[in-house]
């Protein structure tokens, strides 16, 4: 791509008003957030169009921006009427009108107020104007329209424009926040090459580049600076943000206040101190570009000493002194550099945590070190490295508690990153035996109770959690983790309003604890999205999924946060019927997974689900087999997602028979929390009466599955009609279409035209707001009046099968299948095998 190809996107609403304005128009607004692109977008289809840059060098001159545009020999008269008159163009844009000299300034308010001509002007934001220009909006004569950065939304459609493809969610949030919506800097971030495209998603790989165009941007906009300004700016560079009484204690006070008169940093309170930061984040990106070796080192230097002798008063000094020290080459400190690790793996600074992990191990940190570098390594997904370390440390002499640590950390990593849990169990039974002290055997006993509810054994958790309170009163740290393995425990037994109390209950224990606990806070957010999809409860259910995802902060380097929320993301949007988005979503995730993951099944599970659900077999198919391939199924979480999507995919290809029977496989060992979902899907399919006794009895509380078991036991177009109104008022439209396609059915079955004609028409407005959903129940709005035979069966034949194939499949002769296509072909007024296959995959109406 290159800068000319960029294309111009957004901005309608700005567009209009600008080609509305009949006198003219003023645009304001920051540098780089794209004026002059904007208007030279709404003038570009008129004609006499005429322009005028104005520049700091020809403002010298009196109508110096104007020179272009009028004869050499000016009058001995009135020279703003001779100009006036010499210009003659019907619309005049005026670029920069900030750096007009007087008289052109006089010259633009002149030709707006004689009229004849429309004058657009563009100007920088909160800087000084001449006052012909400013009396403009000031006076009434034009519109001042204030050009704002972009919004993430913004961003997105931008992207998506220029890319001509799909942007990963979280590349948009940091190219986002890297430009601050500013349009050139997108635009040069986008050309500096940092995005690849990996299986149609457009990610950020690799460290940021400056381009040379962004450089010199960056550069005119700060301008020329004095040494000791330049100072204070390095300094922020490296530091930011840094308190107003230490960057000055280091640079100059006046300088700093300079800086903020020329909004080249901003200045903002912070409790009872003033941070200063760089007025954008590019300008430090550029700064350090411009340094070398031996300035950049002088300056962390500078920073390292100022801030340790300061006291190191908040909790990121630690990190930030251990990065200048490390970044400066001074003499490793091996317990700063691992409580530097520390503090970055609670940030979620994962990949600066490994770095200060492994020059801890380097500068001597001995054992605790290598300990804390393997739960560094278990973050950022080298799980196969994390192991060879923790199996290392194991080997060698400790304290009760830092084995403790160690096993659970080991036991972890063995689990849910490499998928042993066979060797899991026996590390935590080895600890187990090798530790005495009571908190630290109740922690191990949690931990086991863990690994239980991973493998769906939930009988075992509650023996162990049971366990682990009999052995006495726990320590806050064993209440808090206890509180997230009973919230688990409760979900998968269906009580979701208990699982959501306990979850409050315990992050009440995690907001006690100076740094928040991010696993245990993920585990818990991840529980309570979970309750909240039982309860039906989706806006909860989504804020939470938003929430989890966000908890990965602004590196992007916590995988597992980004894959296990990103896919609970997409099932609520597919439980939505918002099934485009869905797919979004799922490959956005799908697209970091690691080459082996525990977590592939539920992502590519949902990916593949919403596949097939909009008909599409093949992509889910294809889903289906990377998540083979790639997935490590350890229990129900991973596993149940996957299942869900095949049997899905095979009523896709025409086979509900099967799917139904994979339906009941699955809700043989469904945990109570999976069972009402997997019971309802039979429904769904055409078959309530094989699941309509046990929907009744599955003793799982809520409205949803409350409204599942009336789906099942509905006999009449007015009874699904009631059930589809419940789906709709929980946001279950996919669900509310189906239950309305289906009362269509019976009342036409019933006689009743009337009512079938209201019901196809509710689950027809429904099913237009599913992004394309082409499911079993919703075929008969296509195919009006076949049995649920005969779709099977017509479904089949679309597909190429024959006759004596489909027979085989649904197990009947080939006369029955040769009779029900005869009456398929009589009811849907089609001849042939070709003629039905069309009817069938047009696309929704």
């Amino acid at each position: 791509m290159t800068p000319s190809s960029w294309p111009f996107t957004g901005r309608a609403a700005q567009l209009a008003e600008i080609r509305s304005a009949s006198r003219g128009v003023v645009v304001a607004g920051p540098p780089g957030t794209g004026k002059s692109r904007l208007v030279a977008q709404a003038v570009h289809d008129l004609d006499g169009v005429a322009w005028v840059r104005a520049t700091a060098a020809a403002a010298e001159i009196p109508l110096g921006a104007f020179a272009a545009l009028l004869p050499t020999t000016p009058p001995t008269g009135n020279p703003l009427g001779w100009a006036a008159a010499a210009l003659g163009a019907p619309v005049l844009v005026v670029d920069d009108a900030h750096l007009l000299d007087a008289a052109s300034a006089a010259l633009v308010h002149h030709l707006v107020t004689r009229g004849g001509t429309r004058v657009i002007a563009t100007l920088r934001s909160r800087t000084p104007v001449p006052d012909a220009v400013l009396a403009l909006w000031k006076d009434g004569m034009t519109p001042l329209l204030e050009l704002e950065p972009f919004s993430l939304e913004e961003t997105t459609a931008v992207l998506k424009g220029a890319l001509g493809g799909h942007v990963e969610s979280a590349t948009v949030t940091r190219l986002w926040r890297a430009s601050q919506g500013n349009a050139l800097y997108l635009r040069e971030l986008v050309l500096s090459g940092v995005l690849t495209d990996a299986d149609g998603v457009w990610r950020w790989r690799g460290p940021m580049t400056i381009t040379p165009t962004l450089r010199e941007t960056i550069a005119g906009r700060i301008g020329e600076v004095t040494p000791r300004e330049r100072e204070v700016m390095e300094l922020l560079a490296y530091g930011e943000p840094l308190g107003a009484d230490l960057l000055a204690a280091l640079g100059s006070f006046d300088a700093v206040q300079q800086l903020e008169d020329r909004q080249l940093v901003s200045v903002q309170p912070d409790g009872l101190r003033l941070q200063v930061r760089l007025a954008h984040p590019l300008h430090g990106e550029v700064i350090r570009d411009g340094c070398g070796v031996l300035r950049a080192r002088t300056m962390m230097r500078r920073l390292a000493e100022a801030v340790t002798e300061a006291g190191l008063r908040r909790r990121e000094d630690v990190l930030r002194v251990a990065v200048w020290r490390l970044d400066a080459g001074m003499t490793g400190d091996p317990e700063l550099l691992l409580a530097g690790s520390k503090r970055a793996r609670v940030a979620r600074d994962l990949e600066l945590a490994v770095r200060l992990g492994r020059a801890a191990v380097a500068a001597g940190g001995g054992t605790s070190a290598l300990a804390a570098l393997a739960t560094v390594l278990f973050y950022t997904d080298r799980y196969e490295e994390s192991e060879e370390v923790s199996a290392a440390v194991w080997e060698t002499e400790m304290d009760e508690t830092a084995r403790a640590d160690l096993g659970i950390q080991r036991a972890m990593n063995l689990a849910v990153g490499l998928g042993d849990v066979t060797k899991a169990r026996a590390v935590l039974e080895e600890t187990t035996r090798l530790v005495r002290d009571v908190p630290m055997l109740q922690g191990m006993y949690v931990m086991r109770a863990v690994l239980a509810t991973l493998t769906g054994d939930i009988a075992a958790t509650e023996d162990l959690l049971a366990r682990t309170r009999r052995m006495g009163p726990l320590t806050p740290h064993g209440e808090r983790t206890i509180g997230g393995a009973e919230a688990a425990v409760l979900l998968a037994r269906g009580s979701a309003r208990e699982c959501l109390a306990r979850v409050e209950e315990t992050r009440t224990w995690i907001a006690r604890e100076r740094d928040a606990m991010g696993s245990l806070t993920a585990a818990l957010t991840g529980h309570a999205t979970n309750a909240a999809l039982l309860l039906g409860d989706l806006d909860t259910a989504e804020r939470l999924a938003d929430e989890g995802y966000r908890l990965d902060g602004q590196f992007g380097t916590w995988t597992r946060a980004i894959l296990e929320f990103g896919a609970l993301k997409a099932r609520v949007l597919r439980l939505r019927g918002r099934l485009g988005d869905a797919i979004s979503w799922a490959r956005d995730t799908a697209a970091r997974l690691p080459t082996r993951s525990t977590l592939a099944g539920p992502c590519l599970g949902e990916l593949a689900h919403a596949h097939a659900l909009l008909g599409d077999v093949d992509a889910a198919e294809e889903a289906l087999a990377r998540a083979e391939a790639t997935g490590m199924p350890i229990g129900p979480s991973v596993v149940v997602p996957l299942r869900l999507a095949r049997i899905w995919t095979q009523a896709g290809r025409g086979d509900v028979a099967r799917a139904v029977e994979l339906c009941l496989e699955v809700a043989e060992t469904a945990l109570p929390c999976d069972l009402p979902i997997v019971l309802h899907d039979v429904v769904r399919l055409g078959r309530p009466d094989l699941v309509a006794g046990r929907l009744a009895a599955v003793g799982v509380e809520g409205p949803l599955v409350a409204l599942f078991a009336q789906h099942a036991v509905a006999r009449d177009g007015a009874e699904l009609d009631a059930v589809s109104a419940g789906f709709e008022r929980l946001g279950l439209l996919l669900y509310a279409a189906e239950a309305a396609a289906q009362a269509a059915a019976r009342y036409r079955e019933s006689g009743l035209s009337r009512g079938a004609r209201a019901a196809e028409t509710r689950a027809w407005h429904l099913a237009q707001r599913c992004q394309g959903a082409r499911t079993l129940a919703l075929m008969d709005l296509e195919v009006p009046g076949l049995t649920p035979r005969q779709r099977e069966i017509a479904v089949l034949a679309a597909q190429g099968l024959t006759n004596r194939e489909i027979a085989e499949r649904l197990v009947v002769s080939v006369r029955t299948v040769a009779n029900t296509l005869y009456a398929i072909y009589d009811k849907t007024g089609v001849n042939d095998r070709t003629a039905l296959t069309a009817l069938l995959n047009r696309p929704p109406a």
